[in-house]
């Protein structure tokens, strides 16, 4: 164990001795100047928000101290060499101060977190208290910069528990500062004298809250309550002051009628009538009774609006019931009327057409409009004169509904490739909605045009006009199916 504590020591010397000494400069830097400059002053920044400033206070001043001759030299126009060596000797002052400060962060680990708690809570506002501590520490620091380990170990703990009092004297300070600002108005104005129980009771008040906070510092909640209760009661002290210093001023028979326009003035608030022919206790009493009859019909005044408010509530859910069902029933009316008015079109189009013409038919919410007898030239997608009565026959159906959205879908038979289908298939699709663009049945954008090829072949429902006699590879067949949407 003698041997394990002897090899722990060397080897912390050995890191300190080399920490000690002095930084080389590196090699000088070359370029911009200004650039250097500006550089160094953000690594500097960046060095003081780690804390290198107090954990390696005097590598960091050495840093500093170079920063600002480089700086000089670079306002002054010397040299870039003359201004590169100076950054170079703050760089390596800095590369110092970083090993150092790791080490004060191992061996000051528990003191500098008591001080940032302290900080925290705004103990660097007390002043003179903080600095105090804080030059302790500062000590500790620059002991380990100068190897003094000993030092440094031995007066930690005495430094921490330094920064946990200014901590907590300045949580104290933050809840209680303005109590104490009433408390010392109060000594100057000798209230101690005047209103000696009202005092008494205000400082007891502070009192019992310092100590609280003193062994509850992070009960936040609680040490709220107990300041808002200690300033109460230094108010409620310069309070009764006032009173005692305005009754002092009175004879006897003034504080009497002083005190009786007080309670007259809340009898006549309340209602109670002249109470002035009754001593001030009886005055007393019948202003209680008063306010207790007002808080009773209060009560039953709450009671009665909370059942009121009950039965407003229960009414508003009944109506809204009633009102979803009426909606329900409005929605079911309006499709039940849709309903009737789409079946009296649908019937009205089957009519258009002759059954070699087209098939009729709905599918879900679609009318669908199978055509069985339009034609196309063998392999093009040209509309004959021929086709015109059986297409204004369509216009007819389409225009029966107003202004629908309408799906034109090319079909063909399995003859030829599929691709040759598909495409052909397609054409043909938009041929008919160029028509029907063409004679304002619809606008264009409510047409869509769509060439299924063989991918959809239905023959045996006669989607696919089938081609009489033997068949013919030169000869494609294609039916147009319109979907109203």
């Amino acid at each position: 164990m003698i041997k394990k504590r002897q090899f722990i020591y060397l080897g912390i010397v050995l890191i300190f001795m080399s920490a000690c000494a002095t930084p080389q400069s590196g090699t000088i830097a070359t370029g911009n100047p200004e650039k250097q400059v500006n550089q160094l002053e953000t690594d500097l920044a960046t060095a003081r928000s780690n804390q290198l400033d107090v954990l390696a206070p005097n590598w960091f001043g050495k840093a500093q101290s170079s920063y600002a001759k480089a700086k000089t030299a670079l306002e002054k126009g010397a040299k870039l060499s003359d201004i590169s060596e100076y950054v170079a000797e703050a760089n390596a002052s800095l590369e110092k101060a970083e090993e150092i400060a790791q080490v004060s962060r191992t061996i000051l680990g528990s003191t500098s977190e008591a001080r940032q708690k302290a900080l925290k809570v705004g103990a660097d506002k007390l002043g003179e208290p903080f600095m105090k501590v804080e030059n302790q520490y500062l000590k500790l620091t620059q002991a380990i910069e100068n190897d003094n380990m000993s030092y440094a170990q031995k007066n930690a703990a005495k430094v921490q528990a330094a920064f946990r009092d200014v901590e907590i004297m300045a949580i104290k300070d933050t809840a209680l500062g303005d109590v104490r600002k009433i408390m010392a108005e109060a000594e100057k104005a000798k209230t101690q004298k005047i209103a000696p129980m009202a005092y008494g009771a205000a400082e007891q008040s502070l009192n019992e809250a310092d100590a609280y906070i003193g062994q509850n510092p992070y009960a936040a909640e609680a040490i709220s309550q107990k300041a808002a209760t200690a300033e109460f009661m230094a108010r409620r002290m310069m309070s009764v002051t006032d009173s005692s210093n305005k009754f002092k001023r009175m004879t006897p028979e003034d504080s009497a009628i002083y005190l009786e326009s007080l309670l007259g003035r809340l009898g006549k608030t309340m209602g109670a009538g002249d109470l002035r022919d009754k001593s001030m206790e009886g005055q007393v009493d019948a202003l209680i009774g008063t306010a207790g009859d007002r808080n009773r019909t209060n009560e039953s005044l709450k009671s009665q609006n909370q059942n009121y408010q009950a039965q407003v509530t229960d009414l508003e859910q009944r109506l809204a019931g009633l009102q979803g069902f009426s909606r329900q029933q409005e929605e079911a009316k309006k499709k039940l009327t849709a309903e009737r008015e789409f079946n009296e079109r649908f019937n009205k189009v089957q009519r258009y057409f002759r059954p070699d013409e087209a098939e009729v038919y709905k599918q879900g919410g679609q009318l669908v409009i199978r055509m069985r007898g339009i034609n196309f030239p063998v392999g093009q997608a040209t509309l004959t004169p021929e086709n015109y009565t059986l297409l204004s026959k369509v216009q007819r159906a389409i225009r029966t509904f107003g202004q629908p959205t309408v799906t034109i879908e090319g079909h063909t038979d399995s003859t030829g490739s599929a691709q040759t289908n598909q495409e052909l298939s397609q054409k043909r699709a938009e041929a008919v909605k160029t028509y029907l663009v063409a004679n304002k049945t619809l606008p264009s954008n409510r047409i869509r045009a769509t060439g299924y090829g063989l991918d959809r072949p239905d023959t045996a429902k006669g989607i696919f006009k089938k081609p009489t006699g033997p068949r013919s590879p030169a000869r494609s067949v294609s039916s147009p199916t319109f979907r109203r949407d």
